[in-house]
């Protein structure tokens, strides 16, 4: 019983220690930035910004962003990997031949860049199912990062965990004050068309929007600007608990494959975060653990006033992220009764890609939002061979 004590004891303060560290990186972040965070003052209009919609081929989807799109936004390109018919924007077809080192979305946006390069001030990339809900205008930046908004389509469970993200992911408004920004959100972002030359597309990975940042600041001569906007663009919400995971196990692959750019200071801390969000799918197990009968864990009464403290925080990210989506009475309401929950869900393809990255992913279009039926599945390697679309989810940014 020593023995089994003793390992107890250490996987749970092991795993409890992750989990501080990734709560107090998340605390920093908010006193950082986030607490005195003001949205930046947009000094171009819709004539600086060319509009390029990036999708496998989901016309029905692709249609409706455009009818979103704000009217000052009126110069609109859609990237496809498929001949498709959008009222109100121009269609730009991937060409089979094409080759780049980038596979997927990557692909599709290099060669976008070199067959029609931007001829305004900025780029604003949005995804198949990207709705802006209005246009203020950008400030003067390099990155622009709009504000992301989850749309409940098929799943509600994977909109309540959408909720619980969004309230971890207000941390992004300190990203303007890192030395390098965490992730970048590719559903709604506007970049300088000169540092899109400078930078390019033409890498492989499964997470190039947040790749492309990292590579911004670490690669270019001169430190690029990076603000967050509060103007907010929506996306659907994964269809389904399955997808979602699978989504999270794609995330956490890429950003632990292509980390290594960044320098050790930064891969240390990252790699807390990211471990931290993957122990959170275990940490009811290893509570379970401590309390079995027999087992005397080391200092349990302080493990116990430290897990109550750190159970608190799901709370408070799930009040942010109700705070910020504003859902109905009913939602939120279930949100909060279910937070621990979501949580758990959230991480477990977080922790799933830490222990098996994954060799194949999922292609899914988006649920029809007229109809509300469920998306269809595609698989494919990542090498990026035939079908050589867009593989990834487009909520994958």
């Amino acid at each position: 019983m020593v023995v089994l004590d003793a390992v107890v004891s250490i996987v749970l303060w092991v795993v409890t220690s992750f989990y501080i560290a990734g709560n107090m990186y998340w605390v920093y972040q908010l006193l950082a930035g986030v607490v005195t965070y003001t949205s930046p003052a947009s000094l171009h209009g819709g004539y600086a910004v060319e509009v390029r919609i990036v999708t496998i081929g989901n016309e029905s989807a692709v249609t409706e962003t455009v009818r979103n799109l704000p009217p000052e936004l009126d110069r609109r390109y859609v990237i496809s990997e498929e001949p498709i018919e959008v009222p109100g924007a121009e269609v730009l077809v991937v060409p089979d031949e094409f080759e780049s080192k980038a596979v997927n979305k990557g692909r599709a946006l290099e060669w976008a860049r070199q067959a029609v390069p931007c001829q305004r001030e900025y780029v604003l990339y949005l995804d198949e199912d990207s709705h802006m809900d209005g246009f203020n205008g950008i400030p003067d930046s390099d990155i622009v990062q709009f504000t992301e908004q989850p749309r409940r389509t098929t799943s509600l469970l994977a909109h309540l965990c959408e909720i619980n993200r969004m309230g971890f992911q207000i941390e992004q408004r300190g990203f303007q004050s890192a030395t390098v920004p965490l992730y970048t959100w590719g559903g709604g972002v506007a970049i300088r068309s000169s540092i899109e030359d400078a930078v390019t597309w033409d890498y492989s990975t499964l997470i190039e929007d947040t790749v492309f940042t990292w590579r911004a600041f670490v690669e270019l001569p001169e430190r690029p600007s990076f603000s967050i906007l509060s103007d907010t663009i929506s996306g659907q919400s994964p269809p389904s608990l399955s997808e979602m995971i699978r989504q999270r196990r794609r995330w956490i692959s890429g950003s632990r494959e292509d980390n290594t750019i960044l320098s050790f200071d930064r891969v240390i801390m990252y790699g807390l975060r990211d471990l931290s969000w993957s122990v959170t799918a275990v940490v009811p197990l290893f509570l379970l653990l401590g309390n079995l009968p027999g087992v005397d864990v080391f200092a349990w009464q302080i493990h116990q006033g430290i897990s109550v403290a750190l159970l608190s925080f799901v709370f408070v990210w799930v009040g942010i992220g109700i705070w910020q989506v504003r859902p109905t009475p009913a939602i939120a309401g279930l949100s909060l009764v279910l937070a621990p929950v979501t949580s758990v869900l959230h991480s477990v393809g977080a922790l799933w890609g830490l222990v098996s990255p994954p060799d194949s992913f999922d292609v899914t279009t988006k649920a029809d939002e007229v109809t509300n039926q469920p998306p269809q599945h595609h698989r494919t390697n990542t090498d990026g061979q035939p079908p050589r679309h867009h593989c990834r989810d487009t909520n994958d940014d």
